[in-house]
């Protein structure tokens, strides 16, 4: 896909609230690194890193300033949840960011799949955060405008995922470019009341939980590993 004029970003930056004043920036969020070295040219994984905590700042923030009494065992699925992948994949879905993405070759055979588009979607946060002169507070203030009261209505319904394992699974790939391991410590209990008690452990990281079943046992401990990783 070829580079595109500045006319051609207005649908998004008008859905973003936001005009870029340096369309270079804005470029490179939406360059993959395919289309980068092809050109010779700058991709997203910077922008991306910079994104990334800018946009776990920005939902922690959300998340203490309506949940006051919220502990932070509960925060922290929340949390895990609102920067995962499969969430902010949805709202560059809901950008469109697709249809901007520059990539190398022809772009029917390459597969834009949702960790890519979570990336460009962190990225394009890196890159309002750089074209606005490292303004932190206009950087929070629009991403709120546009995604508070989404997370906040998810996070209060509880219309968010629960699945410990993936959750889990998505930060460790992210952090280490490791999946978590489950090892069944032991069974107990007789044949139609079992106990299993199972370890998560990923790195120097361990935690031991207990179901009624393998799988119940197995998001307990994640859960708890979610946890202690959120905590360092």
């Amino acid at each position: 896909m070829h580079a595109l004029s500045s006319e051609d970003y207005k649908p998004l930056e008008d859905k973003l609230g936001y005009t870029f004043k340096d369309k270079n920036l804005l470029e490179q969020a939406l360059t993959h690194k395919s289309y980068a070295t092809e050109k010779g040219v700058k991709s997203y994984e910077t922008l991306e890193f910079l994104g990334d905590a800018l946009i776990n700042l920005f939902v922690v923030d959300i998340l203490i300033s309506e949940f006051t009494q919220a502990k932070e065992g509960e925060l922290a699925p929340m949390k895990a949840f609102f920067v995962s992948e499969d969430f902010l994949s949805s709202l560059a879905q809901d950008l469109q960011l697709e249809r901007y993405l520059l990539v190398s070759g022809k772009k029917g055979k390459f597969k834009i799949n949702t960790s890519i588009l979570g990336d460009v979607f962190e990225a394009l946060w890196g890159a309002i955060y750089m074209d606005t002169g490292k303004d932190l507070n206009f950087t929070k203030h629009l991403f709120e405008n546009l995604y508070k009261d989404k997370v906040v209505s998810m996070a209060r319904s509880q219309d968010y995922k629960r699945d410990y394992k993936t959750i889990l699974q998505e930060i460790t790939q992210k952090k280490w470019k490791e999946r978590p391991v489950y090892r069944i410590v032991s069974v107990s209990g007789p044949q139609h009341s079992r106990t299993f008690e199972v370890e998560c452990s990923v790195k120097n990281f361990r935690a031991v939980a207990v179901g009624s079943s393998k799988k119940e046992a197995e998001q307990l401990s994640a859960k708890r590993l979610l946890e202690m990783l959120q905590e360092l």
